[in-house]
């Protein structure tokens, strides 16, 4: 996963992330995704 990510963006300007691997309460759920969002 490291090599795919550090391709995807340019050197210095990644943001934080975290992965894990998570069995889903359905089969047909393909992906979870979290959000986290700030106001200034």
């Amino acid at each position: 996963m490291n090599s795919v990510w550090d391709k995807w963006l340019p050197k210095g300007f990644a943001p934080a992330r975290a992965t894990v691997e998570a069995k889903l309460c359905e089969p047909q759920i393909l992906v979870e995704l979290s959000v986290i969002a700030a106001l200034p």
